[in-house]
């Protein structure tokens, strides 16, 4: 059965990649896509070019197919990607949907993913939310990653919860943290290309709400983050969009600034949204390939 018809991908997506799946933490069964310059199901890093093995990690209201089209010509570039979809979101989704325990559990689906391909060397790529979750990752696990890419990261966002969610997700903390707590997030913050702003809204893959203890587990993540960041060893290619109404530009470059010298590498693109992976797709894969391709890596 193809989980992923044409229509439930992002406009012009030649196709939904190949699904697999390993074995997250706790032993529980998680899929996800890959797209490799052969387009065969048995692609593995050992096949692919040092350097040009991506994990991606994507958002808190998204998932692996708002990174395809990017993928594929990324593949056409000779580059494979993992897509891997968090525990409770997009091929995950039927199970616990937008819940996860704690950010050690997060963590350890990608470590056991890693294991799962024979721990290469790989660089890891986060979008929004995933990209506290792809520097954690980096962090606790240097010697496994030759890079990271950082797409409008969610390290500072703007959007916050109401008031009222705020109370919920305080009060449920108390009875295990399961509550679902509605996301501050609309569709027309992540683009205002039409076409694209009508995928995201009839996309019944994406989250409208998460649970209260997985909201905590973010907030571990950004902890471990800010207080990793001054050692960390790998160079970082880092995406802002000048139009973005979701990731608190300023604050992200000021957290950033405790990186060692010489590691970080910034491309803004001031007329763009949120979601430049889909509006300015073709010029993001060739600084990303320019990163993978020059002295930083």
């Amino acid at each position: 059965m193809n989980p992923s018809p044409q229509a439930r991908l992002p406009p012009g997506t030649p196709g939904p990649g190949v699904v697999a799946s390993f074995r997250g933490a706790g032993g529980r069964a998680l899929r996800y896509r890959v797209v490799s310059p052969t387009g065969r199901p048995g692609e593995t890093p050992a096949k692919t070019p040092a350097g040009r093995t991506l994990l991606y990690l994507h958002g808190i209201e998204s998932h692996g197919t708002w990174f395809l089209p990017a993928a594929h010509d990324l593949a056409a570039r000779g580059v494979t990607t993992y897509l891997l979809d968090r525990r409770g979101s997009g091929l995950n989704r039927d199970v616990d949907a937008g819940d996860a325990r704690d950010a050690d559990e997060l963590l350890a689906d990608v470590a056991a993913f890693r294991a799962s391909l024979g721990d290469p060397s790989l660089v890891l790529t986060g979008l929004s939310w995933g990209g506290k979750l792809a520097l954690a990752a980096a962090l606790a696990e240097p010697e496994r990653t030759q890079a990271l890419v950082l797409v409008t990261p969610g390290l500072v966002p703007r959007v916050d919860l109401a008031m009222p969610s705020k109370l919920k997700l305080l009060t449920s903390l108390a009875f295990g943290g399961r509550a679902r707590i509605a996301l501050p997030i609309e569709p027309e913050m992540f683009t205002t290309d039409p076409e694209l702003l009508a995928f995201i809204r009839d996309d019944d893959w994406r989250l409208h709400d998460v649970t209260a203890r997985f909201l905590m587990a973010g907030r571990a993540l950004d902890r471990r983050v800010a207080s990793g960041l001054p050692g960390c060893t790998v160079p970082v290619l880092l995406f802002l969009a000048g139009g973005d109404r979701i990731i608190d530009n300023a604050g992200t470059s000021e957290l950033l600034q405790s990186l060692p010298r010489g590691l970080l590498h910034r491309h803004d693109y001031d007329d763009a949204t949120h979601s430049i992976q889909l509006e300015q797709r073709e010029l993001m894969v060739d600084d990303i390939m320019a990163f993978l391709e020059g002295p930083a890596c």
